[in-house]
């Protein structure tokens, strides 16, 4: 390391910071540890903390606020290295579900409007009406503006199911995923324009047939892969959130995980591009996953759950396709992985959420509102 020269070890820029797992709630703001590498030759403080010396680094306990904070370290020469962290004052204890790859239902729904009275007698979204009376599950579904071959898209759905999809606005959600199914990594270098357009042309359809409640700020896109000028199109036409596996390949390189390099897709559950302001959410768990069968759920959240320690965040998702039995890959046990997902977390303290609640710019019991 260069002589008087800071480095931030742990948070650093962008890192997002959870109650519980970065520190404690202490009357509204988050007491937590800052450690710092610096030359061993002098003062340092954080936030006009002194801190100490341990380990061989520099360490300070601080409290957090806000939403989003400043942390700046000054040594004895007055050099200065400062950060922006977050925190997400609801993330912990929480889990979020969503869906990949919707189309099929959809078109089931338009072929049988005449059949059905309600949106929950199409099979595929009767499992997640079961999860949610049960035990609280919530689900966020990423659309598909059209089916592999052509023949059926967004713009052909019936409109007669809008104010039941309206009505289940509080835990069943929609926003854009792709064009399509195929190709693979539709996005990875697909202009900026393109990804609007196609964001336009799902959402504006979304809204036609289950209403703009529906919607929301966060997304999933198709194999989580774009290049920087596509992400922004995506926080540009309003997603603030972005989800994905972010995980490497045989070779090491970045897979699933937009543009972030491997330091970037390492950093927790949640990482925050504050040059772009885009927060990026990591998948930990694909129920699809051809290892997958349903009598295994429990066991492997059992090991998420120590790995936690009952705290922190889980993401899971699974994709429309594997339920269907003319699927190529099909799960016949597809239903009872997700009733026995959302089981395991009800019984673990794990509370559904929406993630556009979690990542909302405010903290709880300390937020601007509370004091008019």
């Amino acid at each position: 390391m260069e002589m008087n020269m800071l480095r931030f070890i742990n948070p650093v820029e962008g890192d997002v910071l959870m109650t519980e797992v970065d520190g404690e709630d202490v009357g509204g703001r988050l007491k937590t540890t800052v450690t710092i590498d610096a030359p061993q030759s002098g003062a340092v403080t954080v936030n006009g903390v002194t801190a100490s010396i341990s380990g061989g680094h520099y360490k300070a306990e601080i409290f957090l606020d806000g939403y989003r904070n400043r942390i700046e370290a000054i040594d004895a020469s007055g050099n200065k290295q400062a950060i922006t962290v977050f925190w997400f004052a609801r993330a912990n204890r929480k889990y979020r579900f969503t869906v990949d790859d919707l189309i099929i239902a959809l078109q089931d729904l338009t072929v049988n409007k005449d059949k059905y009275k309600s949106i929950f007698e199409n099979p595929f979204l009767k499992i997640f009406k079961e999860a949610h009376d049960k035990y609280g599950s919530l689900v966020h579904i990423n659309v598909f503006y059209e089916n592999p071959d052509g023949s059926f898209n967004l713009s052909m759905v019936t409109d007669k199911f809008r104010k039941e999809f309206i009505a289940n606005s509080d835990w069943m959600t929609f926003t854009f995923h792709a064009q399509r199914e195929f190709p693979d990594a539709p996005y990875r270098n697909a202009p900026y324009q393109q990804m609007i357009e196609d964001c336009r042309r799902v959402t504006r359809e979304i809204k036609r047939f289950a209403g703009k409640e529906v919607l929301r700020d966060t997304t999933t896109l198709h194999f989580a892969t774009a290049n920087l000028y596509g992400t922004r199109a995506l926080r540009t036409f309003g997603f603030k959130a972005l989800c994905g596996y972010f995980c490497r390949d045989d070779k090491g390189n970045p897979i699933i995980s937009y543009y972030l390099d491997k330091d970037q897709q390492d950093r927790r559950d949640f990482w925050v591009d504050t040059a772009e302001g885009i927060i990026f959410v990591k998948e930990g768990i694909v129920l699809n996953a051809p290892e997958w069968t349903a009598d295994k759920v429990a066991p492997f959240l059992d090991e998420i759950g120590a790995r936690k320690q009952g705290k922190g965040f889980i993401q899971m998702v699974i994709h429309e396709q594997y339920f269907y039995p003319d699927y190529v890959n099909y799960e016949p046990d597809y239903a009872e992985r997700i009733l026995k997902m959302a089981e395991w977390m009800k019984k673990h303290g794990y509370e559904s959420a929406s993630l556009s609640e979690i990542i909302r710019e405010d903290v709880p019991g300390v937020s601007a509102r509370d004091e008019d």
